[in-house]
């Protein structure tokens, strides 16, 4: 991949969706012709300047605004109408997802495709020295000593003490180990969105169950399903006639329907009806 990684996803902030929640509605109820600049957002949330800056790092991570100018995406719109503080599970999944699943944001993608997968159970300091020698040939001994801290703690801290807790992805036992723990009741409406937006990203609407398993930045990977789970999470979703499941002995794939799309899923979850319906 040749997306430039962004490590200071934070910069020291914690995640508060009460805060994304000011930030996303200041956006969304602005007047058309208003210019929505850091400025702007400074002046209309009361927030200092460079919280702003912070939080919209951290919402722009979640794939609440674009990713070159402060207008909302559709997902941001979504949850602006619909759940804006974040109060259903499917909206934390889908943030979820979104932000572990992007290649860009470097700490937290690694932290659930790479590190979690391949490591032992580690408490904060075992993190930080996994990416403090995965990282020393990329970074500056000064970065990793100053910010490198700060985004391994906010993503320990959104998963263990801040709302993404509400997954139970993250566990942590008496000596401050960390654990991963297996999504076991995904929201079909939402999974379904999820499955059809990593297709869309990794261009195809045809893909081998065998190799979403252990895809980066697949949602198998992402929500630790493991072969039994995610194979019963399709066959959930081909009963409800979203998307075709094929088994064999020899081949298990699931094809997408050209006629829906992540949106449409999302839609239907907030709204209470079919994908596509309306």
């Amino acid at each position: 991949m040749n997306k430039k990684r962004k490590l200071q996803v934070s910069n020291g902030h914690y995640l508060d969706f009460d805060q994304t929640a000011r930030l996303i509605h200041t956006v969304a109820t602005a007047d058309p012709g208003q210019k929505i600049s850091m400025a702007f957002l400074e002046e209309e949330t009361g927030l200092p300047l460079r919280q702003v800056r912070n939080r919209v790092s951290i919402a722009r991570a979640m794939g609440l605004f674009k990713e070159k100018n402060l207008q909302l995406t559709r997902f941001g719109n979504l949850i602006v109408k619909h759940d804006p503080f974040f109060e259903n599970k499917g909206s934390l999944e889908y943030v979820h997802y979104r932000t572990a699943g992007n290649y860009k944001n470097l700490i937290w993608y690694e932290v659930f495709n790479t590190l979690l997968v391949s490591e032992h159970p580690l408490d904060y300091p075992g993190w930080l020295g996994y990416f403090r020698r995965t990282l020393s040939e990329q970074y500056s001994r000064q970065t990793l000593r100053d910010h490198l801290p700060q985004e391994v703690r906010f993503v320990i801290e959104a998963y263990t003490e801040n709302s993404l807790k509400n997954l139970e992805l993250l566990s942590k036992d008496s000596d401050k180990q960390l654990h991963k723990r297996r999504y076991l009741h995904p929201t079909p409406l939402v999974f379904g969105a999820i499955l059809y937006h990593y297709a869309e990203t990794v261009k195809t609407n045809l893909m081998q169950v065998e190799n979403l398993l252990d895809a980066p930045g697949s949602p198998p990977m992402l929500f630790f399903m493991g072969r039994e789970l995610f194979g019963d999470t399709i066959e959930l979703l081909h009963g409800k006639g979203y998307l075709h499941y094929e088994g064999t002995h020899d081949l298990n794939q699931l094809r997408l329907r050209e006629d829906l799309n992540a949106e449409l899923f999302l839609k239907a979850y907030y709204e209470g009806h079919e994908p596509g319906d309306r």
